[in-house]
């Protein structure tokens, strides 16, 4: 490249590096912080279960999920469930049985999650608001392993 009076003027190298190759210096570092970042992001979301248990009676499915939940999530004092309550509804002469999830205090109010149980063999569905936030893998995880005979909590 050729100036007005005629020297050839050439760059410095130092000055356009970052055009001659592709710098990475701040690419990788990004990576890295995003990566690390997204591993504390928490633990997936877990969503509405729909499952069969090899059982005919629902009733007593939920009798038992009934008593875990009870035992391990409400009376435990455990975290994620220190503001919700579990009221079961096993009544099978109306509908199908269930368990309602409802915030502590507001037993007459909307529930947050249904487990609901009913078919041959067994079907247990859960559906609900609660079921879009993360509390719900443990609760999915929890409801297949006490329907399955798993007794601890």
């Amino acid at each position: 490249m050729a100036n007005l009076n005629g020297k050839s003027k050439t760059a410095h190298p130092s000055r356009h590096r970052r055009f001659d190759r592709p710098s990475f210096g701040g690419f990788f570092p990004t990576l890295f912080a995003g990566a690390i970042l997204s591993g504390c992001a928490g633990e997936p979301v877990g969503g509405p279960l729909t499952m069969e248990v090899d059982s005919k009676n629902a009733a007593a499915i939920l009798g038992t999920i009934n008593e875990k939940a009870q035992t391990c999530w409400i009376r435990s004092g455990d975290r994620a469930f220190r503001t919700l309550a579990v009221i079961p509804e096993l009544d099978t002469r109306v509908g199908s049985p269930r368990l309602l999830v409802v915030e502590r205090g507001k037993s007459a109010g909307l529930p947050k999650l249904v487990i609901q149980a009913d078919g041959d063999p067994v079907k247990i569905t859960t559906y609900g608001p609660l079921a879009g936030t993360p509390v719900s893998t443990r609760i999915n995880a929890d409801v297949m392993a006490w329907s399955a005979g798993r007794s601890g909590c």
